[in-house]
């Protein structure tokens, strides 16, 4: 690992390239695209600053809850805490290049078993490749200091109250372990198991975009302090974005699937049977398409995302094709653009990539059990999307 001390004393520590892979591949599991990044730039945060701190400073430094436990963190916020001894130290990690505040979720915050006696600004690079944490402030400090945002709910605290001196920050740790860091807060209210139930059944919900901000924060805080509920909602959101291909065999599909017909707008036979063709299964195969928006990758900004299914005779398996598309009038997909197969643990199963002038790209025709879990991912530069399918 390169470790850098830039001016005034910044820390930054390089990001291995085998960091980053197994960061990724871990992030698979989240509900959503940007939970899914969420959970990558946190991942890397910790797994390159824990290592350092505890070869350099705190031997004993640990992650303050559970590893099994931190999806139910990041699925919702940003930011990990880790443990030096008895004091708390949360990593708020941001992709922004300027070092104008320091942004920590309320939850860090506001929640009496989870705030912290310190909070790291940590800067992710562009691409990923270093670390930098450029700052530190106290609790009391971001109480007194801070303006928090409603809307975000987030407590934000002006460059000119954060301490740049990481050195400055060892030292305190060990020598003032005394000193006051925290403020303190009011105690969240106590739910009754019948609303704590109700809240993740309603904040369980995919369609509930931003359930941190759909309670008030008094309930919200209060159900994530209770760790079984938190790991239930958590679990809640994550079977409600699972596509259950068991469903489409019996004509039931997911919201945004469509038939081949209704995507391309085909009015001739001749070209349905084409598509058909490209699929290379023959009827009773089950085949659905999905637009898929890249945003501001390209002028041309949708694709389409084809799946075919052909069941076993006993259903105990089903054969799943995959292929992409360019949508609308455009004849070839975009150079360079990825179609990934990985397992639910986020490993690479197969992997195929659009060359300049390619009007389709597949995957090879792979059976997947009943109960099994993957997930068909779409990449391009910054862009990336993932389906996560059970049968």
């Amino acid at each position: 690992m390169t470790l850098i001390f830039t001016e005034p004393t910044e820390l930054l520590l390089e990001v291995m390239a085998g960091v980053r892979s197994q960061s990724w591949q871990n992030s698979q599991i989240y509900g959503t695209p940007h939970s899914r990044w969420c959970a990558y730039i946190n991942q890397i945060c910790l797994d390159v600053f824990l290592t350092w701190v505890k070869n350099e400073y705190v031997a004993e430094a640990a992650v303050w809850f559970s590893s099994a436990g931190i999806p139910s963190f990041w699925e919702f916020l940003n930011g990990v805490g880790i443990c030096f001894g008895e004091q708390k130290v949360v990593l708020v990690p941001s992709e922004a290049i300027d070092h104008k505040e320091l942004e920590v979720p309320q939850e860090w915050v506001d929640i009496p078993s989870w705030a912290a006696d310190y909070y790291l600004a940590v800067q992710i690079t562009n691409n990923q490749e270093w670390v930098r944490v450029w700052g530190y402030t106290t609790h009391q400090e971001l109480k007194l200091s801070g303006n928090y945002d409603p809307v975000d709910r987030t407590y934000c605290l002006d460059a000119r109250h954060i301490t740049k001196d990481i050195s400055a920050f060892f030292l305190t740790y060990q020598y003032c372990r005394e000193a006051q860091t925290k403020k303190a807060i009011a105690s969240l209210p106590e739910l009754p198991q019948t609303q704590a139930e109700n809240l993740v059944q309603r904040l369980g919900n995919p369609s509930v975009t931003f359930p941190r901000q759909s309670a008030p924060f008094a309930v919200w805080g209060a159900l994530l302090g209770i760790e079984q509920s938190r790991q239930k909602l958590y679990q809640q959101r994550q079977a409600m974005t699972q596509i259950n291909l068991s469903q489409w065999l019996k004509g039931i599909f997911a919201p945004g699937w469509q038939t081949l017909e209704a995507v391309f707008e085909l009015k001739s036979n001749n070209n349905v049977l084409g598509l058909r063709n490209y699929l290379g299964v023959q009827e009773p195969a089950i085949k659905q398409a999905k637009l898929i928006d890249l945003g501001m990758q390209l002028e041309s900004t949708s694709i389409v995302l084809l799946i075919a299914l052909v069941p076993d005779i006993d259903r105990q398996f089903i054969s799943v094709r995959v292929q992409l598309h360019p949508a609308g009038q455009e004849f070839y997909l975009p150079a360079n653009i990825k179609l990934v197969l990985r397992s639910e643990s986020g490993e690479v199963l197969q992997e195929v990539q659009a060359r300049s002038q390619d009007n389709f790209v597949q995957l090879l025709r792979f059976d997947v059990e009943t109960g099994v879990t993957f997930n068909i991912q779409v990449q391009l530069y910054n862009f990336q999307i993932t389906e996560n399918f059970i049968v």
